[in-house]
């Protein structure tokens, strides 16, 4: 096996705690070894002060600006305290305990201050290293002969490229315009301002305020970054760019001005106010259903009936099965005094629906109950995603008695799992997420085996084959002869489970795996809704669910 050699440019030995989490996994990867620092000190040198002391001439006007976001920053460093995945966010971390090896280079600073190149000599002096990869860990565009130092050039972080809002700082105006998405990419660096071969892009639902977006994109595109540099040590090479990179059309994002972080912190505030207020009254997001008598495809949801919920509980994540003339509704039945859910079966007649009892029940929280048939038998793949494993179960007696038949993958953090047949193989659908965040709404893996009891499943060369907070997690399937369509969440800002999209898939292969939008369902069908995230059919009937506010004793 031959190891991958990288190297870090940073601005420092002082790092944030993403690089740091870099390193350090670095150190347990056999195949994977970050032997260099690669500094270069932004310091005052000579004609590096007389720039500075130019460019703060002409952004002292900008002094206001930058308190007032301190000020935004030190509240939210507060707020991160409540989230344990991101408290430490701004921790600053010294990598010099974990790489040793440190060369010191000088940047060539452009007049605007952005843009690096470095002396003959010192980019040499970095050649002379035997680097397989440099990874942009630091400030500053780089140019210039650095570019081709290592043997596959640099790669670098791009956060809060989402095509819409480009720019800095990461994170904060897509909370700032409430967009539905923050992105990111990973890409080799080439010559020019823009320029960089996209290797990896990819959208998270956007959260509710600046720190805490900016942290949870950091975090979750970090997993990617290894997954990247794992590929890149078993195959030695990169993988192909984006073959169709789209224009950015858009202005470019700076630090906000006075009036921004002033409008920025009235939000921040309203929302902060808002969540604290509806904890106190225990207002909160129910899910429930609506039935109706029609095709998937011609439903005309308006004209749904909704169905009454049971006390202290939710109901979601339908998936409709009829047997001997009988409709059936397995559901995520959530009782909220537990925190915990199971599967219920309810019966349908006509738009009537009666509760038959539980069908399945565990220790351990479930919900998506997807179904599906495999010589003769009837199977049920719940989310079961506190167990770390993929869950097959098997009828013993409709609807209502049901027994693990096998746990086809262990080990894993993945919710909302779907199998089907195509093609001579089983493809199983399902979205992991390997960043332990907690966040399963956008990465979309799929995997192949030749039965759906099997424990080996095969991953798809492309995994992930999504990364799109709209899409990326399953919310049902519907198979019509020789039609397949995944239906799939779309997150909105702040808002777990926003909308649907419906897409065919066209192909799904060991090579290739192509969908196409066919429709889109959104929350609009009745007043007061506020997502709708799964829809069920068996060709006459339709199920679908949604959320809505609603006092929760």
């Amino acid at each position: 096996m031959k190891m991958l050699n990288i190297g870090l440019t940073v601005d420092s030995v002082s790092s944030d705690k993403y690089v740091y989490e870099l390193a350090r996994w670095a150190k347990d990867q056999p195949d994977i070894n970050i032997s260099h620092l690669i500094v270069h000190p932004r310091h005052d040198g000579s004609s590096f002060g007389k720039l500075k002391d130019l460019l703060l001439r002409r952004q002292l006007h900008r002094l206001p600006a930058k308190i007032l976001f301190k000020i935004i920053v030190s509240v939210e460093k507060l707020l991160l305290r409540l989230s344990d995945p991101h408290k430490d966010h701004y921790r600053s971390c010294d990598l010099a305990k974990v790489i040793d090896r440190v060369v010191e280079i000088a940047p060539i600073t452009s007049k605007s201050g952005y843009v690096c190149r470095f002396s003959d000599e010192d980019v040499e002096k970095v050649k002379a290293l035997d680097l397989d990869l440099l990874i942009r860990c630091g400030s500053g565009i780089l140019s210039g002969g650095i570019l081709r130092a290592s043997r596959l050039g640099i790669v670098s972080f791009h956060h809060g490229d989402n095509q819409v809002n480009r720019g800095g700082p990461p994170g904060f105006w897509e909370s700032y315009y409430r967009a539905p998405k923050t992105g990111f990419i990973i890409q080799r660096l080439t010559e020019g301002l823009d320029a960089g071969e996209v290797l990896v892009r990819g959208y998270f639902a956007t959260r509710v305020y600046y720190s805490l977006n900016q942290a949870h994109v950091y975090k979750k595109s970090l997993a990617h970054l290894k997954n990247l540099l794992k590929q890149v040590a078993s195959t030695g090479t990169l993988p192909p760019a984006e073959r169709h990179p789209a224009p950015y059309s858009h202005m470019l994002f700076r630090t906000p001005n006075v009036a921004q972080c002033i409008v920025y912190g009235c939000k921040l505030l309203t929302r902060i106010f808002i969540k604290v207020v509806a904890s106190l009254l225990r207002l909160r997001e129910r899910w429930g259903i609506s039935v109706l008598s029609a095709k998937w495809d011609e439903a005309v949801l308006w004209r749904s009936t909704e169905t009454p919920l049971p006390r202290g509980r939710f109901w979601a994540d339908p998936f409709l099965c009829t047997r001997n003339g009988r409709t059936f509704c397995f559901v995520e039945d959530f009782v909220y005094k537990t925190g915990k859910g199971h599967i219920t079966a309810l019966e349908i007649n006509g738009t009537r629906i009666v509760e038959r009892g539980i069908a399945l029940s565990e220790p351990f929280h479930l919900s998506f109950p997807y179904l599906f048939e495999y010589q003769g038998e009837l199977y049920m793949c719940p989310e079961a995603q506190g167990s770390r494993q993929i869950r097959i179960y098997r009828c013993t007696e409709f609807p209502l008695q049901w027994k693990l038949e096998k746990i086809i993958m262990e080990g894993v953090s993945a919710v909302d799992t779907m199998l089907f047949p195509r093609g001579g193989k089983w493809w199983m659908l399902t979205s992991i997420d390997e960043s332990g965040v907690g966040d399963y709404s956008s990465e979309l893996f799929l995997f192949s085996s030749s039965t759906p009891l099997s424990t080996h499943w095969i991953p798809h060369r492309h995994n992930p084959i999504r990364i799109d907070s709209y899409g990326g997690r399953n919310a049902g399937l519907i198979m019509e002869g020789d039609k397949i369509f995944r239906l799939a969440q779309c997150q909105g800002f702040d808002r777990y489970g926003h909308s649907l999209v419906v897409h065919e898939i066209k192909e799904v292969s060991d090579e290739r795996y192509v969908e196409e939008p066919a429709a889109e369902i959104g929350p609009n069908f009745r007043k007061g809704l506020l997502g709708t995230h799964h829809l069920s059919t068996d060709g006459k009937t339709v199920v679908i669910d949604h959320a809505s506010y609603s006092f929760v004793l």
